[in-house]
């Protein structure tokens, strides 16, 4: 099978904008916990705008998985199950109809639950759980596919666990980096003031360099996963674009985060999504060589296994 650089931009693509379902919710969780903790109203401002993205992601998911279900079941209904999984898209559904249904609630009922702030937060940790189980699933189920694995679950071992790891903190930095671009889009519409964006996009950037700076931990579990199996021929090239990438994404959103007027800089904000792209078009060829060399022979065939000759 060949993976094209069109593939890799459109996987991409689709895991980034999957992940965010779940890392901005997360992210909104997490702000408002800090806020509460750390008694700060502008970081539970930045927690409701964030949890109204993430509803945005959670109902563009729930209307995705419906389409899916609703054409699997009219079209396909001798092969419903699709990826061997019985009632996958039944499931799925029911799961992303849960998570909509409590990060809805999780947002609706943010000024009427201030008094019963442990209710509030359960319902949006419960619908970024259920998020993220959807995710899972769905991620393996597309991962055991592709690599044509029979087993059902991963196995302890399996490189998949780092993998999936890996993306979803990925995912809330460039979850954060979304929700920077959404506050500075509607900024006339919500006109929180500007001392609050000037808090709120340097917070949004620490969060930012929080994740991307211990996504690369991940790695360590998948190399000792690998053990003997790991090569280096295939992974230098993207592992090195991977790398220059995060690099350039820390930095931008440390000038950011540095800054006294973050609004000023509006093409580093929108700038810094593209980025997380660029990482997660790298990291996926990376995932599938890594995944190539745990095989009796390689499955995919990526569009970087040329470069190092062309180098």
């Amino acid at each position: 099978m060949e993976y094209s650089v069109f593939d890799g931009l459109l996987s991409a693509l689709a895991v980034m904008l999957l992940g965010s379902s779940f890392a901005i919710p997360a992210l909104a969780v997490l702000s408002e916990l800090t806020g509460m903790i750390r008694q700060k109203v502008f970081m539970d401002k930045f927690a409701m705008q964030a949890a109204r993205l993430g509803l945005v992601f959670g109902y563009s998911v729930l209307g995705c998985v419906a389409g899916a279900w609703a054409v699997s079941f009219l079209y396909f209904e001798d092969s419903r199950a699709w990826i061997t999984y019985d009632h996958f898209w039944e499931f799925s559904l029911y799961l992303s109809l849960l998570a909509a249904g409590l990060l809805s609630f999780y947002y609706f009922s943010w000024n009427r639950l201030r008094r019963f702030k442990a209710v509030h937060l359960s319902s949006g940790i419960l619908g970024a759980v259920c998020v993220k189980l959807f995710l899972s699933l769905l991620f393996w189920a597309v991962y055991r596919e592709l690599m044509t694995i029979p087993g059902l679950i991963p196995e302890p071992d399996s490189v998949f666990l780092p993998i999936l790891t890996q993306v979803f903190i990925i995912s809330l930095s460039g979850g954060a980096a979304l929700i920077l671009a959404y506050l500075l889009i509607i900024r006339n519409r919500d006109d929180l003031g500007r001392d609050y964006y000037r808090f709120a996009l340097g917070f949004g950037a620490r969060w930012a360099i929080f994740f991307a700076m211990i996504s690369p931990l991940s790695c360590i579990w998948l190399f000792l996963v690998m053990g003997s199996s790991l090569e280096f021929t295939h992974i230098a090239v993207p592992g090195a674009v991977y790398l220059g990438a995060l690099f350039a994404f820390i930095l931008v959103m440390f000038r950011i985060a540095r800054s006294n007027q973050p609004m000023r800089n509006k093409a580093a904000i929108m700038l810094c999504p593209v980025l997380v792209w660029v990482i997660l078009v790298f990291r996926l060829v990376s995932y599938l060589e890594f995944s190539n060399m745990v095989s009796e022979e390689p499955v995919v065939h990526t569009f970087v296994r040329h470069w190092p000759q062309v180098f």
